[in-house]
């Protein structure tokens, strides 16, 4: 039977039963599948502009924790952090992969004297400019994290923030140079903050086989009424954790599928230690701000590192 003659209910049927590539011969097997392959896959196009619209949608949507953090989980990731580290001011903070501006808001009752955010999305960008007009201490930039023209000065920022798995996005070859690329702009004594998921933290929300949605209304994947078909994965031991979704059209849309990774590199709190070690930071506090609740989105650790600076060696890290 032809893909475009079959229902909804009959491709979301062969889907769960069979798998994607039932459906869709092209599509690789993702149980063993090798690490290699797995890092190469495309990342999410956050670039692209009307991706990016549909991401914002979901990022300012409060009801949900799938791809941003809401305002009231923010102030209560930092008032734990403050809890944890009660000299810690924010001052001039960096923040790659930013998002919507909800750090931006939040980190004014944190010390913070100036903000610099980085997004590729340019929907994304848009919003949080029109959303902090005329606060000459709060910018933000569209493009490429990794882009050292985007990069400030060395020595000039007291605080970065890594948010929402962002750390989580790059191989382990890669997050070692982007740290200590980013760790040269940061003053001596100055805090970096992670929150991201450690192997420590499971595999929830990885862990749920092969599941469909109707979206009625569109997603961040596709608009207009659609299925979306979605493949949770653990491989390498749980070092690398991701989805497959593939995003189908319903209705009188068209019935080509497309297909979407998600892909996050999971250390050890160990290794993470090392990655920070390494970019010359000490790592100052590790814990889990949300450790009381059930959504998986929030399986996750904050974890704060400093420069040290010439002053006497400061205490070990602890766990909180």
């Amino acid at each position: 039977m032809e893909l475009v003659d079959r229902t909804p209910q009959e491709m979301a049927g062969e889907f769960l039963a069979n798998g994607a590539p039932s459906l869709w011969p092209d599509l690789p097997h993702l149980d063993g599948m090798s690490p290699d392959r797995i890092t190469a896959l495309p990342s999410l196009p956050y670039g692209d502009p009307a991706f990016s619209g549909r991401l914002l949608r979901e990022q300012t949507d409060t009801t949900t924790t799938d791809s941003s953090r809401p305002p009231d989980l923010v102030e209560r990731q930092l008032a734990w952090l403050r809890a944890a580290l009660p000299t810690w001011r924010a001052g001039q903070v960096h923040h790659p992969l930013c998002g919507p501006g909800n750090y931006a808001t939040a980190l004014h009752d944190h010390g913070m004297t100036s903000y610099v955010g980085i997004d590729a999305g340019p929907a994304v960008v848009d919003h949080a400019r029109r959303r902090f007009a005329g606060q000459d201490d709060v910018r933000f930039l569209l493009g490429d994290a990794l882009d050292p023209a985007l990069s400030p000065p060395d020595n000039a920022y007291d605080t970065l923030l890594l948010t929402y798995d962002a750390a989580n996005f790059f191989a382990p070859h890669t997050l070692r140079p982007f740290l200590r690329a980013l760790v040269e702009r940061l003053r001596g004594g100055g805090t970096v903050v992670l929150d991201l998921r450690l192997a420590e933290d499971g595999i929830r929300g990885f862990d749920e086989g092969r599941q469909v949605h109707r979206r009625r209304h569109g997603s961040v994947f596709r608009d207009g009424p659609h299925l979306l078909l979605s493949e949770g994965f653990v491989a390498a031991g749980g070092a690398l954790l991701g989805h497959r979704i593939i995003a189908v059209g319903e209705g009188t849309e068209p019935r080509e599928p497309e297909v979407f990774h998600s892909v996050l590199h999971v250390p050890t709190a160990e290794q993470l230690a090392g990655h920070l070690r390494s970019a010359g930071l000490e790592v100052s506090v590790i814990g889990r701000p949300f450790a009381d609740s059930s959504d998986p989105n929030l399986a996750r650790h904050l974890v704060a590192a400093h420069r040290p600076t010439p002053t006497p060696h400061s205490p070990p890290w602890r766990q909180s």
